[in-house]
């Protein structure tokens, strides 16, 4: 289960997310990815408090960033947690991805 959060910090629509994105999650967090790129067009992923992700949770994130591209807005990944960088680097993510270490991107 997450928790979405969204503000705008520096001229980036910041969805905060908090929790696990498991299999049972990562809907959740692709809808509100995808919701604030409809909002608006520089959109980062804070994941600062996110406890977990599992491929389902990373399938979501890498669905997120390809519409994001579709439509012609930036997408980035912030602030991971340890648990979730790691997972990111062992997947190769962050080669696919653009990242950040904080916030505001």
């Amino acid at each position: 289960m997450i928790e979405v959060t969204q503000e705008t910090r520096g001229g980036w629509l910041v969805v905060g997310v908090k929790g696990r994105a498991d299999a049972e999650g990562a809907d959740q967090l692709e809808t509100a990815l995808r919701a604030a790129l409809d909002q608006h067009p520089k959109v980062a992923a804070d994941f600062a408090s996110l406890d977990y992700i599992s491929s389902a949770g990373l399938r979501a994130v890498l669905q997120s960033a390809r519409a994001a591209q579709m439509k012609g807005a930036e997408f980035a990944v912030c602030g991971m947690s340890p648990p979730v960088k790691k997972v990111f680097g062992m997947s190769g993510m962050e080669h696919l991805l653009t990242i950040h270490g904080e916030l505001p991107c």
